[in-house]
């Protein structure tokens, strides 16, 4: 496969403004790096646009163009007005509607994107690493429980409601749309490495060096499991099992 190394540099130019408009979000004034995201939102839609004859770059780009919607709903939802455990349920409703309206517009199926069941064995062992995952990313970050005052059945229905809307969400963007376009132009390495860092980037606003380290670290075995078993329910499960576990598991165990 003969590489595009200009696109390799737009690529790479792309994750070095997400990751300004991260740090703008977190060190310096969140508006500055909503502004930063809404700008660079816009150029990716204009290049996608610019490139429809070119389908694969078109198709990259636009999937791309979901990493800063992400943060620009999340920033501008007045999430201070509902209880915290409801946060990431209601900033991901609005993205998983912007991503479904991108696959119909570029007519791929939930098929296409690795959203395919079949040999539960080896969605289950990887779904299992969620476990783990979850109470390595807790000792590292120590949040608190998101899950306080809730009943029992209030406490499965939000680690449903949790692993649905990060898991699967964020899955279904990152390995199930960005990651085959990324793969095609810039090859496994480049994909892989490329899409785990714009992954990682999100995750700035925890303020932990070491918690970087160790999600790009995770997102590069989810972006391999879905390379080399060709669907993303395992690491969806894992995804949200590993959310499941930060949130609402570990902080109920508080671990010393």
């Amino acid at each position: 496969m003969m590489l595009d190394f200009g696109g390799i540099r737009v690529f790479l130019g792309y994750i070095l403004l997400i990751v300004l408009a991260e740090v703008l979000t977190s060190f310096v004034n969140p508006s500055y790096g909503l502004l930063l995201h809404s700008l660079i939102l816009l150029s990716l839609l204009v290049v996608s646009s610019v490139t429809h004859e070119e389908g694969s770059v078109s198709g990259f780009y636009l999937s791309l163009s979901l990493a800063p919607l992400i943060r620009i709903i999340s920033l501008s939802v007045p999430l201070a007005s509902f209880p915290r455990y409801a946060w990431y349920i209601i900033v991901n409703v609005p993205v998983l509607v912007a991503t479904v309206a991108m696959m119909r517009i570029r007519g791929i199926g939930f098929k296409d994107a690795g959203v395919e069941f079949g040999k539960p064995g080896e969605v289950a062992w990887i779904a299992l690493t969620g476990i783990p995952f979850g109470f390595i990313d807790y000792l590292i970050l120590r949040p608190e429980s998101i899950a306080a005052g809730l009943s029992f059945s209030g406490f499965l229905l939000l680690a449903l409601g949790l692993g649905f809307s990060t898991g699967f969400v964020e899955e279904l963007i990152f390995r199930g749309l960005m990651q085959p376009g990324a793969v095609r132009l810039f090859g496994e390495r480049g994909g892989l490495v490329g899409v785990s860092a714009v992954f990682a980037s999100l995750h700035i606003g925890w303020l932990s060096l070491l918690d970087l380290v160790f999600v790009f670290s995770v997102s590069l075995f989810f972006g391999y499991m879905v390379l080399r078993k060709g669907n993303i329910i395992g690491v969806t499960l894992s995804h949200g099992i590993t959310n499941v576990v930060l949130f609402l598991v570990a902080p109920y165990l508080n671990l010393i």
